[in-house]
């Protein structure tokens, strides 16, 4: 059965980043000052909409449960500051929970020591269980984000793992989220997402996930700088975007045989290159 056998189950996966009114040139483009993000989260409540986490989505959906009309989730790449300064006091206020995906080489004070430039302050790695205390669900975004799809595998799988290794410890308890980093995902790495103990994966593809969406790559829209109250509106409303295929696209294919060819000669792109505007956008 297609995903157009549930035109009422588009389920709108939210995709934020940094929330503030000065971000940094790298990230701009995809920075929701902190007055927009408020009004995204007073639409989800006018809405009437359930909110869930992604853990909670997966639930749901190992029920075998059909998801109530007006399901909702909102997620955070990468773990910035400002989630747990401004974006968990503007949830906490409305009652809605929300998803970070954190990159544990980008937050400082991660056991080992940062590994990278972010372009922007991140949340201090002792404040993780901070953030989780806020009701905040915290997943993972590997350790240094790469484009995991041109990474050897054994690289590709060490990203992953050392990643949810380090985040257990520190929360003490097991990690079952995780999003690829610049939504870039083979079939080989969701499925050694899956053997790593995860139970879900968020790509991007800016389409609507859906009750039959692949559990491993779980269909997101990017929120940024030029996103509109009237476009969250008409999301949770189930309009503005297609309905993600389960299929790996051709075009999708392509891009990533291009991406490999590029890294045989240049390393892959990190944050510092401004590759975050490169997201996979196959739907």
């Amino acid at each position: 059965m297609s995903a157009a056998a549930f035109p009422s189950s588009r389920i709108p996966i939210l995709n934020y980043h940094t929330v503030t009114d000065a971000p940094e040139p790298g990230i701009a483009p995809y920075a929701v000052r902190p007055v927009e993000l408020a009004r995204h989260l007073d639409l989800i409540v006018a809405r009437s909409c359930t909110a869930l986490t992604v853990s909670e989505l997966v639930d749901v959906l190992d029920g075998g449960v059909q998801p109530s009309p007006g399901t909702v989730l909102v997620t955070f790449d990468d773990g910035y500051f400002d989630n747990l300064t401004i974006a968990a006091p503007l949830l906490r206020e409305r009652g809605l929970p929300a998803t970070v995906f954190a990159t544990t080489g980008l937050l400082p004070g991660c056991p080992g020591g940062s590994i990278t430039q972010p372009p922007g302050p991140m949340l201090p790695w002792e404040c993780l269980t901070d953030l989780e205390a806020a009701g905040i669900e915290i997943g993972s975004h590997t350790h240094s984000h790469p484009e995991l799809d041109v990474l050897s595998r054994a690289s590709a799988s060490a990203e992953i793992r050392h990643s949810k290794e380090l985040l257990e410890d520190a929360l003490g308890h097991a990690v079952h989220s995780f999003a690829y980093p610049h939504g870039y995902a083979s079939r080989w790495l969701q499925q050694e997402v899956r053997r790593c103990g995860f139970r879900s994966a968020c790509g991007v593809r800016n389409a609507f996930s859906h009750a039959l969406v692949n559990r491993w790559l779980l269909a997101r829209l990017i929120v940024g700088s030029t996103t509109t109250c009237d476009d969250i509106d008409n999301l949770l409303q189930g309009a503005g975007a297609p309905t993600a295929s389960s299929r790996d696209l051709l075009r999708t294919k392509v891009w990533r045989t291009a991406r490999r060819a590029r890294a045989s000669v240049v390393p892959a792109q990190s944050w510092t290159d401004g590759s975050v505007g490169s997201r996979a956008t196959s739907a």
